[in-house]
């Protein structure tokens, strides 16, 4: 049998809902409103234009290096044609291999401090032109028929290898700090690399009296100011003296190398 509820149990029953309804917390007015999605927000578009433009300190620190070392393997690689024409016609002609003596040195001497620096981008500029710049020299010295020309190379090299063990085996043993001998290694680097850029112009006085630019490679003039602009660029953004003050000054000796000639064509 099925009781009913009686009118005093259903009386009760409904006081009690009422009573915990009562305690409920009421609900916020702006619970629907969270339920809608969030009208994008749009900037104006003066700010989207300054968001979207490129900082140049952002443009000199990143992208220059980044095309630095490409025009750096471009400068190390500008040589090898009239190289293979040496080489081929087993005469250097008008060749001067001062340059590319120098070049071996100071690869070699730009590598060093890249690693001390621990600056990817001077490493990886620097080593097509270590191994480039010393195949030169290996392959030019057969062709060193003036004796002069030939001790002058020799011993450019030997003083710039001799310089750099020397220097390298005295950081090592005295006990330098990293940052000490990174300082040391850059102004030795940056030394080498001035004397580089200077040297095509070691056979001006020939220029000027033949008016005849021929001993100064086009190529490697080319290279030099492009490359030289771009990790001016880059030293300056990071503050590395030993990187934006040597190419200041080689950006100077290239922008003269290409005066002279623009005034002096080379001549068959």
């Amino acid at each position: 049998m099925i009781r009913r509820p009686s009118l005093l149990a259903l009386l009760v029953l409904f006081c009690n809902r009422g009573y915990v309804a009562a305690l409920a917390p009421p609900k916020p007015e702006s619970h629907r409103m969270k339920l809608r999605p969030k009208p994008k927000q749009t900037l104006p578009r003066d700010a989207q234009t300054t968001k979207l433009a490129l900082n140049p300190l952002d443009i000199a620190e990143k992208i220059c290096p980044r095309v630095g070392v490409l025009t750096s393997t471009f400068l190390y690689m500008s040589p090898a044609l009239a190289v293979l024409k040496a080489i081929r016609s087993s005469s250097l002609g008008d060749l001067n291999p001062l340059p590319l003596a120098i070049m071996s040195v100071s690869s070699v001497a730009w590598f060093v401090y890249g690693l001390s620096a621990s600056d990817p981008f001077v490493v990886l500029s620097n080593t097509a032109g270590c191994i480039a710049s010393i195949g030169y020299v290996v392959a030019l010295f057969p062709l060193l028929v003036d004796k002069r020309q030939l001790r002058i190379t020799q011993s450019v090299v030997m003083i710039g290898v001799t310089a750099s063990f020397c220097l390298w085996t005295f950081l090592c043993l005295s006990g330098a700090t990293i940052s000490k001998a990174s300082s040391v290694l850059g102004l030795f680097a940056s030394c080498l690399f001035i004397i580089l850029s200077g040297s095509p112009l070691s056979t001006i006085e020939t220029v000027l009296s033949t008016r005849n630019s021929s001993s100064i490679l086009a190529s490697l003039t080319a290279a030099q100011v492009i490359n030289t602009s771009l990790w001016s660029a880059y030293g300056l953004a990071v503050r590395d003296k030993f990187v934006w003050g040597p190419n200041v000054v080689g950006l100077f000796l290239g922008a003269v190398q290409l005066t002279l000639k623009i005034l002096f064509p080379s001549k068959k």
